[in-house]
C-alpha cells in the first residue's frame, strides 16, 4: 500500500471513530426557571436548584411557597438523560410522588412528570 494511501485510510478510520461519539452534556447543577403543567392553557411557574454535592447531584424544587427536596435524581452526560423523584402533599393532605424524565441540552432542559394517573411536562431554561 502506498504511504499517502494507508495515510488517507488511518485518516478516514479516526474520523468515523470520533463521528460516533456521544455529545457531552454539561452538569446540570445551578438554577433552573419555568413552567410546567398538564396542558399548553394550565402552567405554573416553577424552579428547581440543582447542586453536586461530592459526587451526588441534589436538588430542590420550589413550586409557589413549596420548597419539595429531591428524593432521588440521576443524570447521564452521555445523553443528556435527567430522571428526579420528589414527594409532595396533596389538597387532601395525602402524599403525591411524582416522577419526572427529562433531557438536558445546554441551557435548556425539557420533559414530562407524572404522578398517580396525572401527567403533563416542563420547560425549564438554566439561569
Amino acid at each position: 500500500m502506498k504511504p499517502h494511501l494507508f495515510l488517507f485510510a488511518a485518516l478516514l478510520f479516526m474520523t468515523a471513530c470520533a463521528s460516533k461519539q456521544a455529545p457531552s452534556t454539561d452538569p446540570p447543577s445551578g438554577s433552573w426557571l419555568g413552567d410546567y403543567g398538564p396542558d399548553a392553557e394550565r402552567r405554573e411557574q416553577i424552579r428547581l436548584d440543582l447542586k453536586w454535592e461530592d459526587s451526588n447531584l441534589r436538588g430542590v424544587v420550589r413550586a409557589g411557597f413549596r420548597d419539595l427536596p429531591v428524593s432521588k435524581v440521576s443524570f447521564k452526560p452521555e445523553t443528556g438523560a435527567i430522571t428526579m423523584e420528589f414527594d409532595a402533599q396533596g389538597n387532601n393532605g395525602q402524599t403525591v410522588h411524582y416522577v419526572i424524565e427529562g433531557t438536558v441540552k445546554g441551557d435548556a432542559m425539557t420533559g414530562t412528570w407524572s404522578h398517580d394517573s396525572q401527567r403533563g411536562d416542563f420547560r425549564l431554561t438554566k439561569r
